[in-house]
């Protein structure tokens, strides 16, 4: 019977979140990739970072920091957190190298909610 109910409603039957896959990440101008439970950045990507603010200064728009901390949904205080201390590292070194803090805004959101790397900072376009 329950095979049966299967084959007639099997596409419509509620699938449960976990079961979900996740989306792939949505593009971004620069991703840094941070080990679990830092907040740090690595030599290559302050050099990556550096890089893209030398260009960026020079350019019209705002920056959004999106800061990913933990598994995927997680939007506890200590994944926040986290994510903040990364997003604020990345800010540094941008502000460091001439873009003006007024052009970033920062969010610190937790796990992620897509298939990316679950701790990092993606760098966009404001309202992109």
């Amino acid at each position: 019977m329950l095979a049966a109910l299967f084959l007639i409603f099997g596409s419509s039957l509620p699938v449960s979140a976990a079961e979900t896959p996740l989306s792939p990440p949505q593009a971004a101008l620069v991703r840094v990739v941070f080990d679990p439970d830092a907040s740090t950045l690595d030599q290559t990507a302050q050099e990556e970072l550096i890089a893209f603010a030398e260009d960026f200064q020079r350019r019209s728009g705002r920056l959004e920091l999106r800061a990913y901390a933990g598994p995927p949904q997680d939007t506890s205080s200590n994944a926040r957190r986290l994510a903040l201390r990364r997003a604020l590292s990345v800010r540094r070194v941008l502000v460091s190298n001439g873009i003006k803090a007024e052009r970033i805004h920062v969010r610190a959101l937790g796990g992620t909610s897509d298939s990316g790397p679950q701790d990092r900072v993606d760098v966009k376009l404001f309202g992109g």
